[in-house]
């Protein structure tokens, strides 16, 4: 059978001014045959996804080696193979000031497609993805959800015969995930044609005919999900506690896993629909983990068979060698008054025009809580944030953080604020010192303290190695720690998290979350926005809002229920139950959603 994928003796690498060339893929070899027709590249950041991608869709040369997709050298300057290749790159590649139609006929166009005798087939694909009634918005105007939907339509426009998709679905909410998948779906079943695609969502590979996990340019892993999957299949449990036990422990738990205690029996430890996810170091390890945690924090609990996902193969095989730090290193919770309100929203809207974004909202954060903001794209999370940290002022209503009416004091309250965006915002031209001496000045730490508190987190997050590197030269995953340490620079009392996992790998999002969690043991209040719906799992609130609308409120365990038979159900699915209903009540009385 022919190959849609020949690699042989692959060389990449990457000119860095003054230091050696960087090289990611040195002497690569791979094959692939043409029953595989949906493809996944996953693994940690840095580990070569991107680069692999463009090599194959041509954006990229190779430096030597072999280098085929579907009998064809790969070259962006090949019709023939250009026409036959649809490239979504993370960076979408759409042009800002135009509108949502001019940038689907451009990028149609240029792939050779008859523009004016297809138009109801290009309006038929923005219908799809429900961009038909924003096609005269500016792209730049549109959420990151929209973008990521026009950029996948403009792909496949001019119907190509493989799809090559960069993290298409990086930051995008779980309704718009399925709308994309579902476009995908379509077209190949349609066009008998072929997708290669890398995504941090190991429920999306595991879906896949095939999944390659990369790591430093070499591949870790490579078969059917299943393969993988059977690897595991007997290290996988689930912890069952008491609704109480799980709301007041589980934030322990977090820190009871190998990573954190050279004797604990358990690998990985992972909240799911209201119990406990566990993958054990082996099998010797399973009668261990109900005296070690009856030991650890003297609970009553059940342990029982589950089956395995892809998700506990990537984390075993990522962390099952790994040298783990000894028992006691773990940070020691401290005593807070947990009923103390640090931020109140009261009725807060914003109106931008005749268009409304956020309409009415209400919430209240205690300290040392972790609240979540969910909602799909385009929903008003980001408004709301943005209001919450004194970047953008209410129409109406008012907002109080840490006792700071942001109408009367907005500079006393930023001085409480720590902020972590989706996107890596520091200052790319000053290296990984620079940039923490920079946030420490600007949030008016003395001299010597600052000298202390920048050593303390070099320490914390293994940047002394990059101590000199200009942050932009960084990989992506050292990229986002600097930016968590930079936002604790000044120890705030709020800590703010847009989407910061977002294009993660698994166990980047563990270890980001082991930290949050220690940092909520020690009475900081932690607000987050996420795509990750198991994120939300850690949440002691959220809220689920649509339209501007505040849709629900409150803990997991009160809002994740099953209307019918009252069982405990996945945020996920209750994140799409809530939205659903909500846009089906609209619809009902004649809204325009």
């Amino acid at each position: 059978m022919d190959n849609l994928i020949t690699i042989q003796n692959l060389l990449k690498s990457y000119k860095v001014k003054g230091k050696k060339p960087l090289v990611v893929f040195d002497n690569f070899n791979l094959e692939i045959d043409k029953s595989k027709h949906l493809i996944c590249l996953t693994g940690p950041d840095g580990a070569g996804k991107s680069t692999l991608l463009k090599l194959l869709s041509g954006v990229l040369k190779k430096d030597s080696g072999k280098l085929l997709l579907d009998n064809l050298s790969p070259s962006t300057s090949d019709l023939n193979f250009n026409q036959n290749i649809g490239y979504m790159s993370q960076t979408l590649g759409l042009y800002t000031e135009l509108s949502v139609w001019d940038n689907l006929v451009l990028f149609s166009s240029l792939k050779g497609l008859d523009t004016k005798s297809n138009q109801s087939y290009l309006e038929e694909l923005l219908a799809k993805v429900d961009l038909l009634r924003f096609k005269d918005r500016e792209f730049g105007a549109l959420s990151g959800g929209m973008k990521q939907k026009l950029g996948l339509i403009c792909t496949i426009a001019a119907k190509p015969k493989i799809l090559i998709l960069d993290e298409p679905t990086v930051g995008v909410d779980p309704i718009s995930r399925m709308d994309l998948w579902q476009v995908v779906n379509d077209y190949l079943k349609t066009h008998d044609c072929y997708c290669i695609f890398s995504t941090a969502y190991l429920e999306e590979a595991q879906k896949a005919d095939l999944c390659l996990m990369l790591e430093d340019g070499k591949i870790k892993l490579m078969g059917k999900s299943e393969e993988l999957i059977s690897k595991v299949r007997d290290l996988t449990y689930t912890l069952k506690l008491s609704d109480d036990d799980y709301d007041t422990y589980l934030k322990d738990l977090m820190g009871l896993t190998a990573r954190h205690h050279e004797r604990s029996p358990m690998l990985d430890v992972c909240p799911r629909l209201g119990k406990i996810d566990i993958l054990v170091k082996s099998t010797e390890d399973t009668d261990k983990v109900l005296p070690f945690l009856e030991n650890a924090l003297h609970i009553k609990a059940q342990i029982k068979k589950r089956t395995a996902i892809l998700e506990d193969a990537y984390i075993y095989e990522s962390l099952a060698h790994s040298q783990f730090v000894k028992d006691g290193n773990e940070d020691k919770p401290t005593d807070f008054d947990q009923d103390k309100e640090v931020v109140v929203v009261d009725k807060i809207k914003k109106t931008f025009g005749n268009f409304t974004a956020v309409e009415s909202s209400s919430f209240k954060v205690h300290q040392g809580e972790i609240f979540g903001l969910l909602g799909p794209n385009g929903a008003g999370k980001t408004t709301t944030f943005r209001m919450i940290c004194a970047l953008l002022t209410p129409s109406e209503g008012q907002v109080t953080v840490n006792g700071y009416n942001l109408k009367k004091a907005k500079a006393d309250a930023r001085s409480c604020i720590g902020y972590v965006s989706q996107k890596f915002s520091l200052y790319r031209k000053l290296n990984v010192y620079q940039n923490l001496e920079y946030f420490g000045l600007s949030y008016g730490l003395k001299p010597q303290k600052l000298k202390t508190r920048i050593q303390e987190l070099l320490e914390e997050f293994h940047l002394h190695k990059f101590e000199k590197t200009k942050s932009e030269d960084l990989p992506f995953g050292v990229q986002r720690q600097l930016s968590m340490a930079c936002a604790l620079i000044h120890k705030p009392k709020i800590l703010f998290l847009d989407e910061a996992t977002s294009g993660a790998d698994p166990l980047a999002r563990r270890l980001f979350w082991d930290r949050v969690v220690n940092l909520s043991k020690s009475g900081t209040c932690v607000i987050v926005t996420t795509h990750f719906m198991e994120e939300a799992e850690y949440c002691d609130n959220f809220l689920i809002q649509d339209r501007g609308k505040i849709l629900v409120l409150g803990k997991p365990k009160d809002i994740c229920r099953d209307e019918k038979t009252h069982e405990r159900i996945s945020i996920e699915k209750t994140f799409i139950n809530k939205v659903e209903e909500f846009r089906q009540s609209l619809t009902k009385g004649g809204t325009n959603v």
